[in-house]
């Protein structure tokens, strides 16, 4: 994976998460600070929760096919994973399904407070969980509907269209594989939805939503995957 740029959008034609078995070793490695860690991070967010995680110690591109190796874990590991300045540490891999509106608007959130992510913004997405899990395989699209509509109410399976193609973007360890789902609603009509969604939550994991129009609008709120791709995405004319 060394070998593909970052903050580059990469076609896919196909992309194949397998799950090992065998424990994760930089959890091993690392389980004296990722424990300490996670005693800090919830004594300063009590609602954050050590479930079960994936992350990946391979992953590659070839031939426009993206492959990688699963292992479980913990939410804490991921926590002291976000804080360890190190290039040589394991492949944080998440699907996005893009919101785009008949106005070519991109739909992004807010985190709420109750988050490990407060106040970041992001297009909705979430990482890969045991429900994503089809025999020893991630289902990515089941991951991207999931989401989507757990965090905005909205089911993209109610787009008028969406990509062939998942597309590749890698930034600091992270891999966000993307697909646009095209809707035939205006922006506005979008947010109103899910305003609508978020105010019926009783534990919303938004705060806020938002309309991207142009690129450089996501600025340093947004990790620079999502900005790699909306700004992309913009520049295709």
């Amino acid at each position: 994976m060394h070998d593909i740029p970052e903050k580059t959008v990469i076609p896919l034609n196909k992309a194949v998460i397998r799950i090992d078995s065998a424990p994760l070793e930089y959890g091993i490695s690392n389980e004296t600070a990722i424990a300490a860690g996670w005693v800090s991070a919830t004594a300063a967010n009590p609602a954050i929760f050590n479930g079960p995680f994936f992350m990946a110690d391979e992953a590659g591109v070839a031939d426009d096919a993206f492959q990688a190796r699963y292992h479980r874990t913990r939410f804490a590991t991921m926590m002291h994973w976000k804080a360890d300045a190190r290039n040589v540490k394991p492949w944080h891999i998440f699907a996005v399904g893009v919101i785009v509106s008949r106005d070519n608007k991109l739909i992004a959130g807010r985190m709420a407070a109750s988050t490990s992510a407060a106040g970041r913004i992001y297009f909705p997405a979430g990482s890969f969980d045991e429900e994503d899990v089809s025999g020893d395989f991630i289902d990515i699209d089941a991951n991207m509907h999931r989401e989507v509509q757990e965090e905005t109410g909205i089911k993209l399976s109610g787009a008028g269209r969406r990509d062939d193609q998942l597309f590749l973007v890698t930034a600091s360890r992270s891999i966000a594989l993307f697909r646009r789902h095209y809707f035939d609603m205006s922006g506005e009509a979008l947010l109103e939805h899910i305003r609508g969604h978020i105010a019926a939550e009783v534990d919303s994991e938004l705060d806020d939503i938002t309309a991207i129009s142009a690129a450089g609008e996501m600025g340093e709120a947004t990790p620079w995957t999502f900005r790699t791709f909306a700004d992309w995405h913009f520049r295709q004319g």
